[in-house]
């Protein structure tokens, strides 16, 4: 008899000061409670392909983060900071009323969620990062220089968006942009799901479609995330929980594999569970090829009992 996977079960709203953030929901209402974040651009739609080939006894948690796919905006003229996503999280646990819950997370959603475990070690049960080891560390002495350019920006954002509606686009131009934005990451496949909750139309009766994202969080890396290596490593002592880090091997590195390996290493010293697992694909690859992930996934959330 084959195993019962998850099925979709809901959209809901949780509610926040500025809106609501929007979730995708998976299992059952008393299933093992499993948050999954998203990464920068992308939605919750992020883990459609996955979320069917895990077990049935959970309860899976799609967050749409503030200014991606459903969820609200901010107000305008507020900055989009890349850290007020680990606020989202809190409020999504405390919403759920969860006492423990395991975190699935993608890229930016992963380093959110390494912030969040570091900070509130008692909520969380299990950490999977797939395909981010942590954040970009910054130099200190360019703080000022990056500060600057980050701040222009902003404010070049939000000047294109006081002057009105931004320009549509018509499905086929939308997918043929995010493919190629996500340089070969993605097929038009996987976009297709990813614009489910990535477009809207702007007439019902016409081929127009607008970008549900906020342009702010296009303001990357948004608004003074800087970080010292030093600074992470104080982060990385954090993560007590168990943590599993699932690597695609075709995808970009952006930092020497020495320091790498110096976070792998604290990593192992500070969880009680660290396991580190290569896997063939590229950085959507629990997208793109969810087959691949999916029982590592598992086993690590539900270790198989040992046979006596």
């Amino acid at each position: 008899m084959a195993e019962e996977r998850l099925t979709f079960t809901e959209e809901l709203h949780i509610p926040t000061p500025w809106g609501y953030l929007a979730a995708k929901v998976w299992g059952p209402e008393n299933g093992v409670p499993v948050l999954a974040l998203h990464g920068w651009q992308d939605n919750a739609g992020s883990f459609d392909t996955l979320a069917p080939l895990l077990p049935a006894n959970v309860r899976l948690v799609c967050l749409d983060f503030c200014g991606h796919g459903l969820s609200s905006h901010y107000p305008p003229g507020m900055f989009l900071n890349y850290y007020d996503h680990v606020y989202h999280v809190k409020l999504a646990i405390d919403y759920f009323k969860w006492k423990k819950v395991s975190i699935l997370a993608h890229s930016m959603g992963a380093i959110t969620a390494i912030f969040f475990v570091s900070m509130y070690p008692e909520l969380v049960d299990k950490l999977i990062s797939l395909d981010a080891v942590k954040q970009l560390s910054s130099s200190a002495e360019y703080l000022p220089a990056r500060m600057k350019s980050i701040l222009n920006h902003f404010q070049e954002v939000c000047q294109r968006l006081e002057q009105g509606p931004l320009s549509t686009v018509t499905y086929e131009e939308a997918r043929d942009r995010m493919v190629k934005n996500y340089g070969g990451s993605i097929d038009e496949k996987d976009a297709d799901i990813l614009l489910i909750r990535g477009l809207r139309k702007v007439k019902e009766d016409s081929d127009e479609y607008e970008f549900t994202r906020d342009l702010r969080s296009t303001v990357r890396p948004y608004i003074f995330n800087d970080f010292t290596t030093e600074q992470l490593k104080a982060v990385a002592r954090g993560v007590v929980c168990p943590f599993l880090l699932i690597k695609a091997k075709n995808t970009s590195v952006f930092e020497p594999k020495e320091l790498y390996r110096e976070f792998y290493d604290l990593y192992r010293d500070a969880s009680e569970d660290f396991r580190y697992v290569e896997v063939d694909g590229r950085h959507h690859v629990h997208l793109s090829h969810p087959e691949l992930v999916a029982p590592i996934i598992t086993n690590f959330l539900f270790p198989t009992k040992s046979k006596l």
